[in-house]
């Protein structure tokens, strides 16, 4: 039997915040995953862009328990960032740029909650399937660290910003 499960990322196109969906389109409440001074009022479907699917999960408790500890992971990184000392020494106009920038660090939190979910919630046979938008995504990773090796990298086929194959 085919997985059903998934979890997918979306990119803003401008700011390049990025929120985390188990379905494979965004609504407007999953905004609330980003900082109130930074969120968008409502969801305009024509500036957010799919990033990632991440998909082959087994059930759906293995997927929520990835989306949960990639959101909080991706808030740790953001406030230790905010809090940093040299981020606070930059003016106040440059930080909101900076701050928004969550593709970088949404890759790495993703990273690093399928290496911490992989023991509990995926049997050894279990293999994952990243589909990314570009590449250059892919190649975020920390130094001298790697992919799981059950994650399984390809090309994200979109048209029109909506999904062709995921």
């Amino acid at each position: 039997m085919a997985s059903t499960h998934s979890v997918y990322l979306f990119r803003h196109i401008q700011t390049n915040q990025v929120i985390v969906s188990t379905k494979h389109f965004a609504k407007t409440r999953n905004l609330r995953q980003l900082d109130n001074a930074t969120r968008p009022v409502r969801l305009r479907k024509d500036l957010w862009r799919p990033m990632l699917a991440l998909t082959g999960f087994t059930n759906e408790k293995s997927a929520q328990a990835v989306t949960d500890a990639l959101l909080q992971r991706s808030k740790a990184r953001q406030f230790d960032l905010k809090t940093s000392a040299e981020h606070l020494s930059t003016p106040k106009r440059t930080r909101g740029p900076v701050e928004s920038d969550l593709v970088e660090k949404s890759v790495l939190s993703l990273q690093e909650a399928l290496e911490s979910v992989a023991p509990k919630h995926f049997s050894p046979e279990t293999k994952l399937s990243a589909l990314w938008e570009q590449p250059r995504f892919l190649e975020m990773v920390q130094e001298g660290k790697q992919w799981p090796a059950f994650v399984e990298h390809g090309q994200l086929e979109l048209k029109n910003n909506r999904f062709v194959s995921a």
